[in-house]
């Protein structure tokens, strides 16, 4: 039995002390996918305790034979969609990484170097979710190829093409920007 099973089958006699194991182990990286998905720190932390209340609900649900990563990281994607598709009139906000940081000591630079951060920022917010949670994976968060086919359950290939497809559409949608004068 694997430690993961282990802790998911405390889990489902009601251990706190193995949830919490799971919530100590985890809890950072669904943070930095609800993150980038929300723009902010306080709707991240909302999206993060509402994926751990799921995960808390469907624990049942888990199989031991599976992958537990790649189960957990497809229940917080799903997570992210949803609240994208519930909130994306209501909402102006810019996904990625607050962590960006420019070391530029000029001024006037530094200005440029935060537009461009911004445009970036504006234009994966306007991706597709599925395209978006993938570039996020690979180019903000740094996974591999296989990382994110084996946490997502897709085919390599596929994370491949919609990486690649993704990052099209960002390069069009600059592109499209810098002919109108944004």
């Amino acid at each position: 039995m694997t430690d993961i099973t282990m802790l998911t089958d405390r889990i489902a006699t009601g251990d706190p002390e193995a949830w919490n194991m799971i919530v100590d182990r985890y809890s950072k990286g669904i943070y930095s996918l609800a993150l980038n998905f929300a723009g902010n720190a306080d709707d991240a932390a909302d999206i993060t305790q509402d994926i751990f209340i799921k995960l808390f609900s469907n624990i049942h649900k888990f199989t031991p034979e599976g992958n537990f990563n790649a189960w957990l990281m497809r229940l917080a994607k799903n997570h992210c969609i949803d609240y994208w598709r519930k909130n994306r009139k209501s909402r102006n906000v810019l996904p990625l990484n607050e962590d960006i940081r420019v070391h530029d000591h000029d001024e006037e630079q530094h200005m440029i170097d935060r537009m461009d951060i911004q445009s970036l920022r504006r234009h994966i917010h306007q991706l597709d979710p599925e395209l978006r949670v993938l570039l996020i994976l690979r180019d903000v968060e740094n996974h591999s190829y296989q990382e994110i086919a084996a946490s997502l359950d897709l085919p390599l290939g596929t994370v491949k093409s919609r990486i690649n497809r993704g990052r099209i559409k960002l390069a069009r949608m600059f592109q499209q920007g810098d002919d109108h004068g944004l």
